[in-house]
């Protein structure tokens, strides 16, 4: 017989001794693709055979429900010279014809409700076709085909060959078939079945079924099939449900080399136990499979009468109920996905995919990508005898469009990464459609993914098993026949094809009829890996804990080239992957003080793993500028999937003193908008605030204050960020389980000040104070102790200065220190000549700088002494407190009035609370130092502040005292109202003043009255429990407000004057005197007389004489005003103390005082000497 087109060798009876059946079964002539081919079913015509696979021998039996007369053909599908298959019924048989037997649909098949079950065991059977014994092992279909030409459906099986040592035994994906056919309504994904998705929980094998698509056999299963047939290679077959048996570990352990290919996504947890134990008894595994093991399942037997096993297949697909879809297995068994943890809550050991194949599913489909081999990968044996092992570091070879797809895997680097696994290619991909996987298999989103062709050695057995990580590999071995989406051209690939030749030949196989275009492979003879030399850090040394440490080496190989470096911190638990090759560096950040080894092993390109070499070192104490946690630290689930707008932050502490020089926050791609950061005290206080910049797509972002902010030690702070869109990272309960970071710097476990994890949800910035199950949103600060300090403060200047005398009475008293002090450490005193002490607060305006602020003026000519004691913030104390001495002025301040308790430049720092919209009244307590006048109420107005206002003064205990109404109001700033009639005030007593917000929206400072205000000779007391200030009530109309909260300020204020706007200081007496007849004292007839009025509170009349033109000699005379004042006639005497000289022109000046010498009222006459006293008001 002549040879295979296409064949490298030529065998001289295909079908004789040294061949195998395969290759005898693919040398008879084909069936031409146009006669068998169909890429999905077509019509009216329904069926399926009532066994996954049958046995050489074995009758098949097939339920059709037809509207028409229909044929049965029976294909087995290879490679046929390119045909693809071969019909195996013989004429007779494709020729019988049987009956239509349903008229208007299909016959009823058995449903349940409650799972969404749909099963057509129930059907009859009308065709049976018995398998020739000498039948070769392999994917059979049957075309059920309407005789009329309008319909088709193509069914697959498969024939088996149970005492088969074939070289490779190839299971189908036929639970993933299953998976996926929604024949009934719905399947495992969708349709109207009882999930929450519509989705069912069971699905059966006794339903017609559509081969095309994505998940049919046409996908990518065939191509790999015709492929190995087309090679010669000595395989068998079987079905998923055949190595989920109790003789599946049996079945393949006859075999050298155990094959899935395609989209093998759902699998039993029989079938992962027989294909790993056939695994550890040195089967080599290759996973030519994308998705695959991913969905765990279970089989169960029909319900259709016959109660026949495994014929429906079960997935709840637990993983779901992360988000409320759907419910949990009845059974108590965990049906979701494999590499989910929760699945071990179900009495399961954690089986992850990647314990079998190497790899874990992270893309979804539909994707259309094309694998890539760096130049780097190039010298693994896996690409010997072809282009790619002759790549420079700079290149890289493109394999064909869809080569990676539909769905793809990542070498994912997790505790059940198989030990000295390579990778033999590596590509990485921009996912922007929502496909990356973000959990467990529930959350889709947008991201980067990397995909590697992996390699690994069972340790036990030594069995070497591949795994491409994409569904799609096939596509670059062969295209006839094929599916073929709409926008790809599949093509096949000489370097996929002896990639794939070369691994089978390393897993010890051979093609009898290899392709002409391939180069034949032997399988390695390395059982040798790689030596390593570790040249830093050098053995002993000390390296500080959370700061990254770079390790470097060699690494060098005998039989082949090395592909891996690996690093051990752990004593060998995990190994993490070096950057480099011959030539290699790998960072590690400790995390424990204490003795510590790195250890380092290689792997070289036939898997083999070398010896490993251990440098022992000591962990040091962390050293700052630091950080809760090490920049290489990654969050266990990267975005929380919630958009909403929020503030998240982390409870710390410090055991030393030092600053925050700024925070960070690990950012996921979905975390996106303008972020800012801020350091706040446990109460809420912000202590700095900043805006992130230059930001990475995702990854630790950083920010840096511009002013850094001390703390102190063993104290509790908070940093949080600002995530306008949501989209955090986020670890649940992680607080729970303990402290995060070293000392200097700790994240507070949960109770340690309450719950850590803080969040607070809302459009704009705020102090984050709710906290939910101890989670970590991984958010950071930054800490710098080299500012701290061992020497105590000093005082370095007062004020005022000791001895100074003349100092006011309404002056603040103040010390500045040579550094920063602890405002909680601050004793500041001022006691008065008999040891009292002034009440009053002391304040820290600046860091260093304490001020005090008597609660009133201080006595006039009265001498104080002051004393301040204090720790810095890094917790070094005075000895001794520092004292000095002042005497204050014997005369009061002036007073500069009508005067309020602000400027009209002072701006509330809120100035329009748009939170509070209630109508309210809004006060301040205050006092005067000097008997005075009300005139009116002033209030800060925030735009939002709208409608009528009313202003009002009560007595301390609530009366009304004078009230008005607004006007002439600008859209915001300070406004003013006077009243009809000013009211008299009597000194050091406190009055309340306020004023009506009908819709609210008004200016607040919190915390502003913890210390009095003054503004002389106003005072706003501080808000204290006997006497409270920033009062407020809430109603409709204006009423005294006497409720108070966390000392704030509404910025309310009188309007104050000494004198009274309406007092006045009457005319002389006499109309017409000479100034030469004024007499002096003893003359008092001949003096001014005027009243003062008694509404003026005047305790005293004071006058002055000035000379405005005069003689020499007048000026000599130094003539004073002599004045007497009875206060019980309100009468004002002024004389002069001698007379003047004729013609003089001098001034009289008249002032009256209240008993605090603050002027009441003043007035003036300018007289000349022998004309009429004539006023002349200046």
């Amino acid at each position: 017989m002549l040879p295979l087109a296409g064949s490298a060798q030529a065998a001289s009876d295909p079908c004789g001794s040294g061949s195998n059946p395969v290759v005898c079964e693919n040398s008879k002539p084909g069936t031409p693709k146009t006669d068998w081919f169909s890429p999905n079913a077509y019509g009216d015509i329904k069926g399926f055979s009532t066994k996954e696979s049958v046995q050489a021998g074995d009758t098949v039996q097939f339920k059709v429900q037809s509207k028409t007369s229909y044929h049965v053909e029976i294909y087995r599908l290879g490679w046929y010279g390119g045909d693809g298959a071969r019909e195996m019924s013989t004429a007779a048989q494709a020729a019988v014809t049987y009956p239509a037997n349903y008229t208007t649909k299909p016959a009823s098949c058995t449903t349940k409700s409650g799972t969404g079950l749909v099963d057509c065991g129930n059907w009859p059977v009308t065709v049976n076709w018995t398998v020739p014994s000498d039948a070769v092992s392999g994917l059979y279909i049957a075309n059920l085909t309407q005789t009329d030409g309008d319909g088709l459906m193509p069914y697959p099986f498969v024939v088996r060959k149970d005492s088969s040592t074939s070289d490779v035994v190839v299971q189908t994906s036929d639970e993933t078939w299953q998976a996926y056919n929604d024949y009934g309504g719905q399947d495992l994904y969708g349709g109207t079945g009882p999930a929450p998705d519509g989705r069912a929980y069971e699905v059966s094998y006794n339903r017609p079924l559509d081969i095309g698509g994505d998940n049919g056999i046409y996908g990518s299963e065939y191509m790999m099939l015709s492929w190995l047939e087309r090679n010669g290679y000595d395989v068998s077959y079987t079905s998923g449900v055949d190595v989920s048996s109790s003789s599946g570990a049996t079945l393949l352990k006859k075999h050298k080399v155990y094959l899935s290919s395609g989209h093998d996504e759902y699998w039993t947890q029989s079938q992962y136990s027989n294909v790993l134990a056939a695994r550890k008894a040195g089967v080599r595994q290759g996973y030519f499979s994308g998705n695959e093991v991913f969905w765990k399942t279970r089989l169960t037997p029909s319900i259709d009468g016959t109660n026949t096993a495994d014929r429906t297949l079960v997935c709840y697909k637990m993983t779901k109920m992360a988000q409320n879809n759907g419910i949990a297995d009845p059974s108590g068994i965990w049906t979701g996905t494999w590499m989910d943890p929760a699945s071990t809550g179900y009495g399961q050991d954690y089986q992850p995919p990647n314990i079998l194949t190497g790899s874990m599913f992270t893309v979804n489909g539909y994707r259309s990508d094309a694998i890539t081999v760096p130049g780097s990968y190039g010298k693994n044996r896996i690409w010997r005898n072809t282009s790619i092992a002759n790549l420079t570091s700079s290149q890289t070879a493109t394999f064909p469009t869809g080569t990676l797809g539909y769905e793809w895997d990542s070498d994912i680097d997790n505790s059940t990464r198989p030990a000295g696994a390579i990778d033999v290619s590596s590509t990485t991909v921009d996912i922007n459609d929502a496909k990356l996987r973000m959990d467990w298999g529930n959350v889709y989103g947008n991201g980067t993914a990397t995909h590697n062709l992996v390699e690994f050695r069972d340790q036990d057995s030594g069995a070497l098993v591949f795994g491409s990580g994409t569904v799609q590999w096939s596509w670059g071995l062969t295209n006839v026949p094929t599916y073929n989406p709409d926008d790809t051209v599949v093509t096949e690939d000489s370097r996929m094809q002896q990639a794939t030749l070369n691994v089978l030949a390393d897993m010890g196989v051979q093609p009898l009829t290899r392709q002409s275009n391939l180069v034949a492979a032997t399988a390695s003879t390395d059982t040798t890996g790689p030596s390593v030399t570790v040249t830093s850090p050098a053995s002993g040394v000390t390296v500080p804990a959370l700061k990254p440490v770079t390790i470097k080496g060699t690494a060098s190989d005998s039989g082949g080239a090395v592909a891996r470096v690996e690093v051990s911190t752990d004593g060998g638990s995990t190994w993490k992957a070096a950057t480099g090759l011959t030539s290699w560096s790998f960072s590690w950040t400790p995390t424990t003080p204490g003795p510590a080894s790195v250890k380092v092993r290689a792997v070289d390109d036939s898997v083999n793993i070398g010896s490993v070499t251990t440098v022992p070192l000591a962990v040091g104490p962390q050293a700052c500028p630091c950080t809760v946690w090490p920049a290489s630290a990654v969050p266990g689930t990267v975005n929380a999937g919630d958009g909403s707008s929020l503030e998240l932050g982390v409870k710390f502490r410090t055991t030393v003193a030092g600053s925050i020089t700024g925070v960070r926050f690990y950012k996921s791609p979905a975390n996106t908008g303008t972020h800012t950061g801020s350091l706040w005290t446990a109460s809420g206080t912000r202590l700095a605030t900043g805006t992130f910049s230059g930001e990475t797509a995702s990854g630790w972002q950083q920010l840096n204050f511009a002013t850094p902010v001390t703390v102190k030690a063993n104290t509790t702070y908070v940093a949080s960020y600002f995530a306008p869109n949501g989209g955090y990272s986020y670890d649940g309960g992680y607080f729970n389980d303990g402290a995060a970071g070293l000392a200097p710097l700790t994240a507070l476990k949960t109770g340690t000040d309450g719950g850590n994890g803080v969040f607070h949800y809302g459009s704009t910035s705020a102090f984050p104070s709710s906290q939910s199950s101890g989670s970590n949103y991984w958010v950071d600060v930054v800490l710098d102790t080299s500012t701290a300090s061992t020497t105590p403060p000093t005082v370095s200047s007062t004020s005022p200065t000791s001895g100074a005398t003349g100092t006011s009475i309404t002056a603040p008293v103040s010390a500045t220190f040579s550094s920063a002090v602890d405002p909680d450490s601050v004793t500041f005193t001022v006691k008065d000549p008999d040891g009292a002490t002034v009440p009053g607060a002391a304040t820290l305006p600046a860091s260093n700088k304490v001020t005090f602020t008597p609660s009133t003026e201080l006595e006039l000519h009265t001498t104080y002494t002051a004393s301040i004691q204090a720790s810095d913030v890094w917790g070094n104390a005075m000895a001794d407190p520092v004292t000095w001495s002042f005497t204050t002025s014997s005369t009061p301040p002036a007073v500069t009035c009508p005067c309020t308790l602000w400027s009209s430049s002072a701006v509330p720092a809120t100035p329009d609370t748009t939170g509070d919209t209630n109508s309210l009244e809004l006060g301040t307590r205050f006092t005067s130092s000097a008997d005075g006048w009300i005139t009116g109420v002033t209030f800060y107005k925030g735009t939002g502040n709208t409608g009528t206002h009313t202003g009002s003064l009560w007595t301390d205990g609530g009366t009304l005292l004078a009230g008005g109404t607004f006007t002439n109001e600008t859209a915001s700033g300070w406004q003013t109202l006077t009243f009809a009639t000013p009211v008299a005030v009597t000194a050091d007593t406190p009055y309340v003043v306020s004023y009506h917000a009908p819709h609210g929206n008004y200016a607040v400072d919190g915390g502003y009255f913890a210390a009095a205000h003054q503004s002389y000779p106003l005072t706003a007391t501080a808000d204290t429990t006997a006497h409270h200030n920033g009062l407020y009530r809430y109603g409709s109309d204006s009423a005294f407000p006497n409720g108070s909260y966390g000392s704030a300020n509404y910025w309310v204020g009188p309007v104050f004057t000494a004198e009274n706007p309406s007092a006045s200081l009457a005319s002389a007496t006499a109309s017409e005197v000479t100034a030469a007849s004024v007499a002096h004292t003893a003359d008092a007839a001949n003096a001014l007389v005027m009243t003062v009025d008694k509404n003026a509170a005047v305790s005293l009349v004071k006058a002055t004489v000035t000379i405005v033109k005069g003689s020499k000699a007048a000026r000599k005379l130094h003539v004073t005003a002599v004045v007497s004042y009875n206060r019980a006639t309100h009468k004002a005497t002024v004389a002069l103390s001698a007379p003047l000289p004729d013609g003089t022109r001098f001034k009289i000046t008249v002032k009256a005082e209240d008993k605090h010498h603050h002027t009441v009222k003043s007035d003036s006459w300018t007289l000349t000497s022998r004309t009429v006293f004539k006023k002349t008001k200046n």
